[in-house]
């Protein structure tokens, strides 16, 4: 097998993990030549895409190093996230011990499931930054990790095997970028056009499948295969991991992993995970194939954190929902009704804030973070249809992204601060314009002017929903809680609740990540206007009981098709609707 790896990489790490008990990984790492810059080892802050504080050093138990005879040689924790070793140069041997995130309480910064780890007796979650560190100096230096398992697991990873056993990654930043899943798992595999892609699934009572799950999106593969004109990787691995909880998905450049309550495939769990496989795969073509310097080499220790999470989220939902209208796998109405929610939740956010201004600063604004999949992708609709109107039909974001897919890769980077103009000298000039006002700016998005562009019609407030249960209130997530992000004026309740609102209890049942869908989606099929319901929420720490009655929900943004478009308004939706 050739390996691009040196067989003496810089770090070596060992796991056993035949020995998996009290939820603690012990990792043995085989440093190479240390000198005094590297006495600093580094655990993660947080990991690129997250978007999120991890700091990974709160979970570190123990952390002892040694030399060639066996003597420990003094360490001190210098901070929550780093290790000083006091002669380098003498390191033979490094072992420290690291709690899993799953099972261990935090007081605050919960890493989400799909970016932590896991140790279970039939099955283990390891993504890189969560047991992983490097030495100040080192980060882009190669990295070898050999696991022992039983012999009746698989291991799932987008990493490859050298011949002595080893996973093999070229920098800290491609170890952290590649999540391995071992465990009692089923594999199913496929070719889409040139690219072989695995699907690796571990479900606790085996009722879920890799066949299952392959059945399931394999038109979804080939809709991105046609949006891309031929996918830009040899290879590609899913993992999916079905156990008591849904947490999402994560996306890497060569792999996506996805956390889901096992449950049976009801239609509703086909379509989410349908919906999630075709946005996460996307991220083949931005961020892999498309981002700037900061994404190009992540600042590990004190990230900074990019602008143009438009593109890299917004415009990755954007894809992920346009692309499969052109493959005709959903309907012009699935799509208007897709397009109809995301404005409604966006609603929900304050409008002062750009998207760039929401990228930069996406960690300390994780209750509002959900608002680049929403308005991101609704700026990236319209950026489309401008695209297609200044070219007459003759191309729209699709061409464009493809193109800059091309420019740059896996290994070029585009500048983040001059990209904007980059981008508009790829295109027109009116385009500058349009990422002023809408991606840099915070004007009110043209949602009718430009669907009227092709024949679509758009109404912003419409009348009530009587078939439709509300309280007058939208739901957020802050990272930690469910929180009352917003009370509408016309809510009977906007004297009574607040936005920040804690939503600690629904008719006496504590709200999770594990019940919080099926609370609401439970009233939402047994309860009619005029029902009450009982909540609690927490303000200042302090518990309010309340007992609130359902309202019709007030049914804004309405898109329709225009019976009576123009034959140029018909020309262009035409366009819009498929892979020119």
């Amino acid at each position: 097998m050739f390996s691009a790896i040196p067989s003496l990489a810089q770090q070596k790490f060992y796991l056993d993990l035949n020995d998996r008990g009290n939820d603690i990984f012990t990792v043995t790492l085989l440093p190479q030549k240390l000198s005094e810059e590297n006495r600093i080892y580094q655990f993660a802050s947080t990991a690129p895409g997250t978007y999120e504080r991890m700091d990974l050093g709160r979970f570190v138990r123990s952390f002892q190093a040694y030399d060639k005879d066996g003597n420990e040689i003094e360490t001190k924790q210098e901070s929550l996230n780093q290790w000083s070793i006091s002669q380098p140069e003498n390191v033979e041997k490094i072992i420290y011990e690291i709690e899993d995130t799953w099972d261990t309480p935090v007081d605050s910064d919960y890493v989400y499931r799909m970016g932590g780890s896991n140790i279970e007796d039939d099955n283990v979650l390891i993504n890189g930054h969560c047991l992983f560190g490097y030495f100040h100096g080192m980060q882009s230096e190669p990295i070898l990790v050999k696991i022992d398992y039983p012999d009746d697991w698989l291991a799932g990873t987008a990493l490859k095997l050298n011949d002595d056993g080893y996973y093999e990654a070229e920098t800290y930043d491609h170890i952290v970028d590649s999540p391995i899943l071992l465990g009692n798992l089923t594999r199913e595999s496929t070719t889409v056009s040139e690219t072989k892609v695995d699907v690796f699934t571990y479900s606790k009572t085996g009722l879920i499948k890799s066949s299952d799950i392959l059945g399931l999106i394999e038109d979804i593969l080939k809709a991105e295969d046609d949006f891309t004109k031929g996918l830009p990787v040899d290879d590609y691995t899913f993992l999916f991991h079905f156990q008591d909880v849904s947490h999402g998905a994560w996306e890497h450049s060569y792999s996506s992993e996805y956390i889901y309550k096992e449950d049976s495939l009801t239609e509703r769990l086909k379509q989410s995970i349908r919906e999630t496989v075709a946005h996460e795969f996307f991220h083949i073509v931005t961020p892999l194939n498309i981002h700037s310097e900061l994404v190009e080499k992540f600042n590990f220790e004190k990230p900074v954190m990019s602008q143009h999470l438009w593109l890299y989220e917004g415009v990755t939902e954007w894809a992920s929902h346009i692309l499969i209208l052109r493959d005709s796998i959903t309907t012009l109405e699935d799509y208007l009704n897709d397009l109809h929610r995301k404005i409604m939740y966006s609603d929900n956010f304050p409008d002062s804030i750009s998207l760039t201004y929401l990228g930069v600063n996406a960690v300390d604004l994780h209750d509002q973070y959900i608002n680049i999949y929403m308005k991101g992708a609704v700026v990236a609709a319209l950026l489309d249809i401008r695209l297609l109107d200044l070219s007459n039909g003759e191309r729209g974001l699709r061409d464009v992204i493809n193109e800059l897919s091309h420019k740059y890769g896996p290994k070029k980077p585009f500048n983040e601060k001059t990209f904007f103009g980059d981008f508009t000298a790829m295109t027109y000039p009116e385009i500058a314009d349009f990422f002023n006002r809408y991606v840099k700016g915070t004007e009110p998005l043209p949602l009718k002017e430009y669907y009227e562009k092709i024949g679509i019609n758009y109404v912003k407030e419409g009348g009530y929903d009587s078939s439709q249960i509300s309280l007058g209130i939208q739901v957020g997530f802050d990272g930690e809680n469910f929180i009352i992000a917003k009370v509408d004026d016309e809510s009977p309740y906007s004297d009574i609740l607040k936005a920040g609102d804690i939503i600690d209890k629904v008719d006496g049942e504590k709200l999770s990540m594990a019940n919080v869908q099926k609370i609401f989606s439970q009233i939402s099929k047994t309860h009619k206007i005029g029902d009450k319901i009982e909540m609690t929420v927490l303000r200042d720490d302090e518990p309010i009981d309340l007992e609130l009655t359902l309202i019709a929900r007030k049914n804004n943004h309405i898109f329709s098709v225009n019976e009576n478009a123009t034959e140029k308004e018909i020309e262009l939706r035409n366009a819009w609707m498929r892979n020119l």
